[in-house]
């Protein structure tokens, strides 16, 4: 219910509503879910693609073209396939929807360690960077390295900030 909300919330966006290509991700159990949003910028005629990992914290971006394009990746994680689906440059990238473990305010996130994202970001130069969370991953401060992207706006199920 709560990433439904936040769904909502993202839809409203004029980044959302402007925005051709989407780079999403499919969330685990704990995660802001972007699902309902993905389906809406698909009924819409964007592109939305995802992330495949690989060692060395690279990652590359696949937009599937139906279910066929899609596989069982680590931890049961369901991932592009990258014989299948289409890979997509980081330039042509208008909106990003970032995960994170927890967020401050500032829009300022704390994410899985891998350090995946600080890597590919800076490579997406024309897009909007959105946060994605929920209320209860709000903490009082959260530190930031040198190599940190501030993002552009954070979306809740309650709020956009």
């Amino acid at each position: 219910m709560f990433s439904l909300q936040m769904c909502a919330n993202i839809s409203r966006l004029d980044a959302f509503r402007k925005a051709r290509t989407i780079l999403a991700y499919a969330a685990t159990w704990d995660e802001a879910d972007p699902a309902a949003v993905c389906e809406l910028a698909v009924k819409l005629g964007k592109t939305v693609a995802y992330p495949v990992s690989y060692r060395g914290g690279v990652m590359d971006c696949y937009a599937p073209n139906g279910p066929e394009d899609w596989k069982d990746g680590i931890l049961g994680l369901r991932v592009p396939d990258t014989d299948k689906a289409r890979l997509i440059s980081p330039e042509e990238f208008d909106l990003v929807l970032v995960p994170c473990v927890a967020f401050d305010e500032e829009k300022r996130r704390l994410g899985h360690g891998g350090g995946y994202y600080d890597r590919y970001l800076p490579r997406c130069v024309n897009a909007k960077f959105v946060l994605i969370a929920f209320e209860a991953q709000k903490m009082p401060h959260i530190a930031v390295e040198e190599h940190d992207i501030l993002m552009d706006a954070l979306v809740t199920e309650d709020k956009i900030y």
